[in-house]
């Protein structure tokens, strides 16, 4: 095998490795700006729905990140809640309005 071609295959190696640490290193660092984003986000909601409290500042202080994770879902699942419940609430006035009108239609008919 020819000189160039060893160097060809070590440089191609190195490329592999370091692109590979890359990949890995910038995962990692994705993961320590999702938990970082994560606790600002709990610490924002604990400083709006709870006037800033200290001690719940503490304590989110406190959290790991698994536990931010969690707390995470279950605020985007009592969203998806508000939203659901703001639909229905939405579509019973309408059909409560429509039967009405109906009631109040009959009742016309028949007077």
């Amino acid at each position: 095998m020819e000189t160039a071609t060893k160097v060809k295959l070590g440089f191609g190696a190195l490329a592999t490795i370091g692109l590979a640490g890359a990949v890995i290193a910038s995962g990692k660092i994705i993961g320590k700006v999702q938990h970082a984003s994560n606790r600002h986000k709990v610490k924002q909601f604990v400083t709006d729905k709870f006037d800033g409290s200290e001690k719940l500042l503490d304590i989110v202080d406190k959290l790991s990140d698994d536990d931010l994770d969690n707390i995470m879902k279950i605020l985007g699942k009592i969203k998806d809640g508000k939203k659901h419940i703001t639909v229905s609430g939405s579509s019973i006035k309408d059909a409560t309005d429509d039967l009405k009108e109906k009631l109040l239609n009959l009742v016309e008919q028949v007077i």
